[in-house]
């Protein structure tokens, strides 16, 4: 996966940091699908990690995360509202057809959405006038193809949550290429819930002092040392306000982890802004299926 600038919490990391010793005895089985594969104007990468156990909490850990492949792999271009195809209508039992379907109809996906844009970008340079046919061709050749490569791991696994991390990157032949997907995705192993809020919404204003000290921390990291009360230089923000990540934050050892994601509050060139708030800090704005989890 391509490499962006400052980004801190690499799922590597994240590992070291989110699985206790206590979790390891405990883990949950798992099972990893990898794809890849190439067409005229485009490449594909596929690597999916579900629970493979038959348990309730297992099973239902595993029936959200196919549901989040089917989101993201049937819109495989960043700007399509309606899907590329049908959701998969056989046996969800059978995983390994499952993925397949998606696989298969996500490259033949790509491929023509890729093909169409080549095309399309052809045309414009014949209409131009301009470009002897040598240079047309030599521009077709250098023309870079469409990218995605989909994600989806387990970054975490304690004795009452597991963390999966949903992730792309998609490169459509412009400037650069863009993360996208659902994020760290948590669930609760005692039932395989998913943890869908972790902060009461209405926490935001209160939480600033340790959102602005968690960014600066980060640009820090970058080589930039600012200070909080003038963090809104570095950022694109509508008011002073610096909101919550539209990702759920995700839990560590040493506290809840917030990432933003690429633009939702800051220019690309600083990445992904991540960091870690302690819990003594949130504690009291966490939701009831939150503190379940993490024994507060």
């Amino acid at each position: 996966m391509k490499k962006i600038s400052c980004i801190l919490f690499t799922t590597a990391l994240a590992a070291s940091l989110l699985c206790s010793c206590e979790g390891i005895k405990k883990q949950l089985p798992t099972k990893t699908w990898a794809f890849s594969d190439t067409t005229a104007h485009s490449s594909l990468s596929c690597d999916v990690e579900l629970p493979s156990a038959s348990d309730k909490a297992s099973s239902a850990i595993r029936e959200e995360l196919m549901a989040v492949l089917d989101g993201q792999l049937s819109h495989i271009s960043s700007y399509e509202q309606e899907p590329q195809f049908e959701p998969y209508a056989g046996d969800k039992g059978d995983i390994d057809a499952y993925i397949k379907y998606y696989y298969d109809n996500a490259l033949a996906s790509i491929a023509r959405l890729s093909d169409e844009d080549a095309s399309e970008r052809e045309g414009y340079m014949r209409e131009d006038g301009e470009m002897s046919e040598e240079e047309i061709e030599e521009l077709l050749a250098s023309m870079p193809g469409w990218e995605y490569e989909f994600s989806l791991s387990k970054i975490a696994d304690t004795a009452k949550y597991a963390v999966f991390q949903s992730q792309n990157y998609i490169y459509m032949g412009g400037a650069h290429g863009g993360i996208t997907g659902e994020g760290c995705i948590s669930f609760d192993k005692s039932d395989g819930s998913r943890i869908a809020q972790f902060l009461d919404p209405d926490c935001e204003e209160d939480l600033q002092p340790a959102i602005r000290e968690g960014l600066c921390d980060y640009l820090s990291e970058c080589g930039l040392e600012v200070d909080a009360d003038s963090i809104e230089e570095y950022l694109l923000l509508d008011d002073d306000i610096i909101p919550l990540p539209s990702w759920q934050p995700y839990p560590s050892a040493d506290g809840l982890v917030f990432e933003y994601q690429q633009y939702e509050i800051a220019p690309y060139a600083m990445g992904m802004p991540s960091f870690t708030i302690p819990y003594e800090k949130v504690a009291a704005y966490l939701t009831p299926e939150a503190k379940k989890i993490l024994g507060l």
